[in-house]
């Protein structure tokens, strides 16, 4: 693990370490919490070649558009972006930077506003790879974050402002549409224990059944469709992302289970992470699905503290929790990144310290 993004991590729990002793001074409680979200936010702004579609996608499709070079199926509001930064600087590194404030900036908002232990919430989200994933799946996570920051507008059923969210997310990244699903998970447990294993039983064994469904929505709906019968056109069992959802979805269950004045929250929670966990499943029949997880997996960074703080177990079975938690994902990005170095998140570089940069003529 390049130490970068260790003095990363480190410093941001720091920080919010001092915004909890010192919750009572507004002043040092807030200046610590921007500090917390600035070191994620400069990491992925400044970063240079990080992330497999840095070069593949983001950096040529900015210089193309600035030269008056149509790109087809980029999502209007992304290009709305682009277009902006380019009244700006035709320099590429401004729009990793933009990109960055607003998947940062949305996210530790809503950590912010909607975790009780935020520090426990960024780390889940350093373990669990979400921020690495941010580096590569860039224009995918700005619709991430959108959604988590909308979710408690669906939750407070207030629609309106959910759609507008939804919207935007859709704008960013049509895969955002599979979200609408959401819709009708808030007010029913849907996934309980029994229900979930059985269906997750049944796409391990059945799977290329449902694809042929999920196919047709790819296909009119979303750019994956270029996908399709290209070489990312494979499967793959995930095996250890699957055993890591699923330890997470039986955290949370039995953190749900124990949680008094079930509501619509925790009901959506819960079946957000089943949601993850299929998905991750259904790689079986394409290793691509696993993106679409990440619109429901996103909101375990919430909903894990949210059900360790209402859950009326015992401190000591909550420190168990806690434990499992912490080797689930400390194993997890273990294999991810330190080891498989999944989305080319290392080594990590900046734009300030390598000695010449690639332009338009260096990605055709």
């Amino acid at each position: 693990m390049p130490l970068t993004y260790i003095l990363m991590f480190t410093f941001s729990l720091t920080m919010l370490f001092i915004a909890k002793k010192y919750e009572d001074n507004k002043i040092i409680k807030i200046g610590a919490y921007v500090l917390a979200g600035l070191s994620f936010f400069v990491v992925s702004a400044i970063r240079y070649d990080v992330g497999t579609d840095y070069f593949y996608t983001y950096a040529p499709h900015y210089i193309k558009v600035g030269q008056g070079i149509d790109i087809p199926n980029l999502e209007l509001g992304y290009m709305l972006i682009v277009r902006i930064c380019l009244l700006i600087t035709k320099d590429y590194a401004i729009i990793f930077a933009v990109t960055s404030a607003i998947i940062v900036g949305l996210t530790f908002y809503t950590i912010y506003k909607e975790s009780p232990y935020p520090f426990l919430s960024v780390l889940i989200y350093f373990l669990a790879g979400y921020f690495f994933y941010s580096l590569n799946m860039m224009r995918q996570f700005l619709a991430v974050s959108v959604l988590l920051f909308s979710y408690k507008y669906l939750v407070d059923k207030r629609y309106i402002e959910f759609f507008l969210g939804g919207i935007v997310a859709f704008l960013l990244h049509s895969s955002s549409l599979i979200f609408v699903m959401a819709l009708l998970l808030c007010d029913k447990e849907v996934f309980d224990l029994k229900r979930t294993i059985i269906i997750s039983i049944l796409l391990l064994f059945f799977g290329k059944f449902v694809w042929k469904y999920v196919i047709e929505l790819i296909v009119n709906h979303t750019r994956f469709a270029v996908y399709i019968g290209s070489k990312f056109d494979k499967t793959q069992l995930r095996w250890t992302d699957i055993i890591v959802h699923a330890i997470l979805y039986g955290i949370i269950y039995y953190l749900y289970k124990h949680t008094k004045n079930v509501g619509r929250k925790e009901k959506f929670f819960l079946n957000m992470q089943a949601c993850s966990l299929f998905f991750i499943i259904l790689t079986s029949t394409m290793y691509l699905l696993f993106r679409f997880s990440f619109y429901f997996g996103i909101f375990n960074i919430i909903s894990i503290p949210y059900f360790i703080k209402k859950s009326d177990i015992s401190t000591k079975k909550k420190l168990v929790v806690i434990l499992l938690l912490a080797i689930t994902l400390v194993g997890n990005i273990t294999k991810t990144n330190i080891i498989g170095n999944v989305g080319e998140v290392k080594p990590y570089k900046t734009i300030f310290t390598v000695k010449s940069r690639k332009y338009i003529n260096d990605l055709q």
